[in-house]
């Protein structure tokens, strides 16, 4: 299981073996539910290699 979520959860967003886009999901709730989803991964990607970098410079001051 993806996150260790319960076996109901996941298959709210999975067809088998293979996860769901948000395109193929009619219900518009499950639909934004992995709208949201993929923009906080997109939003947390950057965030390791900044941390460093923010980190370096505070130590600076």
């Amino acid at each position: 299981m993806p996150y260790g979520l319960p076996a109901a959860a996941v298959e709210l967003f999975y067809e088998g073996d293979r996860p769901l886009r948000a395109e193929e999901v009619e219900d518009p709730f499950r639909r934004g539910i992995l709208t949201i989803a993929r923009a906080a991964g997109r939003a947390e990607l950057p965030w390791p290699r900044r941390t460093p970098d923010t980190l370096r410079a505070a130590n600076d001051d």
